[in-house]
């Protein structure tokens, strides 16, 4: 139902009003935090965590300029200085490969600041609540400045890190007060279970591999949110995400965000966190390659350079998910 505080925002490809019935409001899970076997409940019924001030809100606050700074001395033409750069206001013409490209294991990925957050005692005391052991996270961290108009699609992140164990999760931490209109992820409930209609879907795209597989491509199984909850089912929901909340979900929940309408860059980080005592996906930490761009994402090209390629579009027609 709308409200008098409703408004329209971007999710993909579009247009829905929130909240609705089509874009629904998260609900914090802060009163089961401490209870284990109450927050296990809730990530198997839902699919993901969402907590209010899991961060600290000045550490995010701090991080969120070092990473502003950070984007301001990479080049010309990021940001537009003639409001003070903490503001974070693009220049007009910052779109596509505008922002500096900041994932990986890098200068401001492991900054003292940036990390104080990313791998503070919170987040580390939460997962150690959370598995009833020592947690592990990735030294791969996906940090990313967003330019306006951009979004990411409906995917599910098993298709990217498989190589290890299946009990990974990841936490995305929007750094700064983050409205639907800057770029705020949404998670599909109930997107995560391998039963009822999102079963076939889970056996055939959940299952895919994107290097194993050789997929040409984003990743993503669609840009458009409503063939997902007409398909399979399920129901999206967001928020205002305020510095230091976090929503954490699981390898098999389908999510995407809202596209930024504004000009302002929005910039969030995803961490994956797992058991210390799992099998850990060796691409994501140690030595790596921190230079090379992934292939995939927001990255990703549909441009075919190899016949041994294959795009989602190919792959959603051998699903019969067409």
């Amino acid at each position: 139902m709308e409200t008098e505080s409703s408004r329209i925002v971007q999710l993909g490809t579009r247009n829905v009003v929130f909240p609705s019935q089509e874009l629904g409001q998260l609900e914090d899970c802060n009163k089961l935090l401490g209870d284990r076997d109450a927050l296990h409940k809730e990530m198997e019924d839902k699919g993901y965590l969402f907590i209010r001030g899991l961060h600290d809100r000045q550490e995010v606050l701090n991080a969120r300029l070092a990473v502003l700074e950070y984007i301001k001395n990479s080049g010309e033409d990021k940001l537009d200085l003639t409001h003070a750069w903490e503001e974070g206001v693009l220049e007009y013409r910052c779109g596509k490969g505008c922002i500096p490209f900041m994932e990986g294991k890098n200068d401001i990925t492991h900054s003292e600041v940036v990390l104080k957050v990313l791998e503070g005692p919170r987040p580390f005391q939460f997962f150690k609540t959370f598995f009833g052991e020592e947690p592990r996270t990735f030294d791969f961290k996906w940090l990313r400045g967003i330019h306006r108009e951009a979004f990411t699609g409906a995917h599910v992140d098993s298709v990217y890190m498989s190589w290890g164990t299946p009990n990974l999760y990841t936490l995305w931490t929007p750094m700064g007060d983050v409205k639907p209109e800057l770029g705020t992820l949404a998670v599909c409930e109930g997107s995560h279970k391998l039963e009822a209609g999102f079963k076939h879907f889970q056996e055939t795209y959940g299952n895919l591999d994107v290097e194993r597989d050789n997929l040409k491509g984003t990743g993503w199984f669609t840009c458009d949110p409503f063939e997902i909850t007409t398909k399979f089912g399920g129901k999206w929901k967001t928020s205002e995400f305020q510095a230091g909340d976090v929503l954490i979900f699981t390898m098999r929940t389908v999510h995407m965000s809202t596209a930024n309408l504004t000009n302002l860059v929005r910039i969030s980080c995803d961490t994956r966190w797992q058991r210390a005592s799992e099998p850990v996906d060796p691409r994501y930490v140690g030595d790596m390659n921190i230079q090379a761009r992934p292939k995939f994402g927001l990255y990703g090209s549909d441009e075919k350079s190899s016949n041994r390629e294959i795009t989602i579009e190919e792959l959603r027609m051998k699903w019969g998910l067409e």
